[in-house]
This record gives C-alpha cells, structure tokens and sequence, in this order.
C-alpha cells in the first residue's frame, strides 16, 4: 500500500515538473517573440511593413514568404550580415541591397527570426 502511494506520488511529482518546464519554455518563447516584435518595429517595419507585406517591388514581403520556409535558417545571416543581388519570394524578384545591422547582437536577432517565424511563417497565417 504504501509502495503504491509512493509511487503514485513520484509519478505526480514527475509530470508537474515535466509541465513545469515546458509552461518555462513556453513563456520564454513568448517573452522573446514579444522582444522580437519591439525589435521588428523599430528596425524592420519601416521596410517589410508592420504586416510583413514588405513594400511594392522594392522590399520583399516577409509573410508567407516561400524563401524563408525553404531556407529556414538564412534568415539569421540576412539580419546580420545584409544581403546584395536578387532574390525571389512567391514568384517575384527583388534587386533592392538590404544593409547589415552591426549594432544587432545575436540574441537579439535570434528574437527577430522567432518573431517573423511565428508571425508571418506559421500554418496559421
């Protein structure tokens, strides 16, 4: 009997710290992806839009954007290192340079890159 209880006990210990941590990870995916949007309206919007529609021919829309989900990880190195020469997203050619940003740390690009994953890349969209 008090094997069970034991047990009983260790298992309900288990799962409240299994959930523990994932509600921790949860709200720190959150609590980066709300920096990340502080970071994409100051440094981004002005550009691909608050909508991430982007801007005629000139920028590339951000949302939906076929090249950012068959390139998933190129993301990060636009951000940091800028970008010259073409690219096409849904079908449509942009030409126009994107600046580096220097002044970016990684971690605040990686908030970025979660931010523009969620908002604009995600199935729900």
């Amino acid at each position: 009997m008090k094997k069970n209880k034991f047990l009983v006990i260790l298992c309900f210990v288990f799962y409240s710290l299994l959930y523990s941590c994932a509600d921790e990870k949860q709200a720190q995916s959150r609590a980066n992806a709300n920096h990340g949007l502080e970071l994409y309206e100051r440094m981004c919007a002005n550009c691909h839009q608050s909508d991430g529609s982007g801007f005629v021919k000139l920028y590339p829309p951000l949302k939906n954007a076929d090249f950012l989900k068959n390139n998933p990880k190129a993301l990060f190195g636009i951000i940091k290192y800028g970008m010259i020469g073409s690219i096409v997203v849904n079908g449509i050619e942009f030409n126009l340079a994107m600046p580096a940003n220097p002044k970016l740390s990684d971690k605040e690009i990686d908030h970025i890159v979660e931010y523009v994953q969620i908002r604009f890349l995600s199935n729900s969209n």
